[in-house]
């Protein structure tokens, strides 16, 4: 629905997602970098790492793992446009976005009234996505991104649409949903280059969304 979930209470929050309910097979894309990564000798580290981060960051920010994106609804006829909030390849964080209209296609969401909304969403834009960023934008910089700022952040393989939206969803409405499978970062960072990644033991995506929203009830 274009203004949200009609039976409950405006303005309110959603979590969307246009992937269905299973989780996405992360072998074949971890094969492929471990074998992009062997390409380059032991001492080449850093051209290990930028070679495994393109590949990862282009796979991840194609689509065709899906998308995840949240939307505010700030009254039932839509006299206010609604809101949107993102992650997205080569930007970071995206706020009312082209492709995160309220329009756009969905196959399961979760929505939630905002009975607090100015500060809920004061919360949201203020605290939340601020922190958000500075992390993604730390990663991006550890990675030897070069698109990062701590203003939008940097969107990576580990920080996508689902890490963000996912993050946004469960603190603000201080539910703790599953949107991250499992993954032995340590099993790869040596051979990627990223030391990092030892201590990366999951990632969001957004075959885990779906799963989390239809367990949750989603509709």
């Amino acid at each position: 629905m274009p203004n949200g979930d009609l039976s409950i209470a405006y303005p309110q929050i959603c979590i969307r997602t246009n992937r269905t309910p299973n989780k996405t097979d992360m072998g074949p894309i971890i094969k492929m970098a471990d074998e992009i990564a062997r390409k380059f000798p032991e001492n080449q580290p850093e051209q290990r790492a930028k070679a495994v981060l393109y590949q990862l960051t282009t796979a991840f920010g194609s689509g065709k793992f899906g998308h995840t994106w949240i939307n505010v609804f700030h009254d039932r006829n839509g006299a206010v446009s609604p809101s949107s909030y993102s992650y997205r390849e080569d930007h970071g964080y995206v706020k009312n976005g082209n492709m995160d209209k309220s329009d756009r296609k969905f196959s399961l969401q979760r929505c939630a009234p905002l009975n607090s909304p100015k500060k809920q969403i004061k919360i949201l834009e203020e605290v939340i996505v601020p922190e958000l960023n500075m992390a993604s934008y730390f990663a991006g910089q550890a990675m030897g991104m070069s698109k990062t700022n701590p203003v939008n952040g940097a969107y990576t393989p580990i920080h996508n649409c689902a890490w963000f939206s996912g993050i946004v969803w469960n603190v603000l409405m201080q539910e703790e949903h599953v949107f991250a499978q499992s993954f032995n970062g340590a099993a790869h960072a040596d051979l990627w280059g990223m030391p990092f990644m030892k201590a990366m033991k999951f990632i969001y995506e957004p075959g885990m969304v779906a799963e989390g929203l239809k367990k949750a009830g989603s509709h």
